[in-house]
């Protein structure tokens, strides 16, 4: 269990993301939440949570309403939430109230993303500077 832990422990040095340039890639980058980050090196118990309800699935503020007390529930149980977005070509594991009320309020003008998006979403914001607030669709069984 200690290997394990202190595996986990380092995640966040390896993952951590870089700035983007919109002329250069600078790949490999994964943003994870400094509260999850947290979870991780000590073991705790972290709940992925897709975003695609909050902009797809509810109206503004009540997706934004329920996304808050969804979060607030699993903290009470003793876990850390970890919504799943990609913003700005950076797929990010939990997200901060801004991050989470941005996603609210936008709604259904962010464009919904499959497992077989992300390498071309990510990849197409690096390389021309888009900058795609994308959230994902199902990524949440591979955290």
């Amino acid at each position: 269990m200690e290997s394990a832990n202190a595996r986990l422990s380092n995640i966040h040095n390896h993952l951590d993301p870089q700035p983007c340039s919109s002329n250069h890639f600078k790949g490999g980058s994964i943003k994870i939440s400094p509260e999850v980050s947290d979870a991780l090196s000590r073991g705790a118990a972290v709940v992925a949570l897709e975003s695609t309800i909050i902009c797809h699935g509810m109206p503004y503020p009540q997706n934004l309403e329920t996304a808050k007390e969804i979060e607030g529930i699993i903290r009470q149980n003793g876990a850390v939430p970890a919504t799943i977005a990609i913003l700005d070509g950076i797929p990010h594991i939990g997200l901060q109230i801004e991050e989470l009320e941005w996603v609210a309020k936008f709604g259904a003008q962010v464009r919904k993303t499959a497992r077989r998006d992300i390498a071309s979403v990510v990849s197409d914001h690096n390389l021309f500077g888009f900058h795609h607030h994308t959230y994902l669709h199902g990524f949440t069984s591979s955290i």
